[in-house]
């Protein structure tokens, strides 16, 4: 095994992850447990990791088809050997760029890059996992509104000022988000994350806040609900 590398155990699979790429996040999961929520059939997950979200989508829809594609080759490998041990058996990994990728998805996701002009760690994996210049905001929404079929649905996770940034690349696309998530450590902390789900169709905007803790440090009622089904803590 890969020095550095952890094994992150759920309740019905386990994961290799943080080398190479990133270890796994409470955010990432939190996302994938949301995502999870909408109904899907042909799903692809872009710049899929270790392969955590396909992991999730696919304990909660047995049925769909996932797709991940991954820039980096050594990552791609990774996730491939995580999810061949999944009992889904319709599940690919891609090691390839986004905009040579070509096909149609009713579901589409990503927990992008979002440093910008942050310093860069010397693990060049590492680098393209955290880093915005491998895949802006507006590179990602080209990508969906391509690759999105017309009543599809995409959901993606950004700090707020990537968030902001892709609504607007997005909105030039033809994409609304329908749909934000405001994630907050505790209530009284600024937001932590957005998760945003959307489309081709233009409605009026939910919004909501998740709560990860509570003042005494527990985890929240939501955050439990969300993530029980693969948290072994969760009974």
């Amino acid at each position: 095994m890969a020095e550095n590398r952890s094994i992150f155990q759920f309740k019905q699979f386990a994961l290799a992850h943080g080398n190479p790429g990133l270890k796994i996040t409470t955010e990432a999961c939190l996302f994938g447990a949301w995502s999870a929520q909408f109904p899907q059939q042909n799903t692809l997950d872009i710049g899929t990791g270790c392969g955590l979200l396909i992991g999730m989508l696919s304990q909660a829809h047995p049925n769909a088809h996932f797709t991940g594609i991954e820039i980096q080759p050594e990552v791609a490998k990774l996730a491939e050997e995580n999810t061949s041990s999944l009992s889904n058996a319709h599940i690919q990994i891609h090691a390839n760029a986004l905009e040579n990728y070509s096909g149609k998805h009713d579901f589409i996701l990503c927990n992008p890059p979002f440093f910008i002009n942050h310093l860069k760690n010397k693990d060049a994996s590492k680098n393209q996992a955290m880093h915005s210049d491998t895949l802006s905001p507006a590179e990602l929404a080209s990508g969906i509104q391509r690759l999105l079929s017309p009543e599809g649905k995409f959901t993606v996770l950004y700090p707020p000022v990537g968030m902001k940034q892709f609504e607007e690349a997005a909105k030039e696309k033809g994409l609304y988000v329908n749909q934000i998530c405001e994630v907050k450590h505790q209530a009284s902390h600024e937001t932590l994350r957005l998760m945003a789900q959307g489309s081709f169709q233009e409605g009026r905007k939910v919004q909501e806040i998740l709560i990860i803790k509570n003042p005494d440090e527990s985890y929240s009622d939501a955050f439990i609900r969300l993530l029980k089904p693969y948290y072994l803590i969760f009974d």
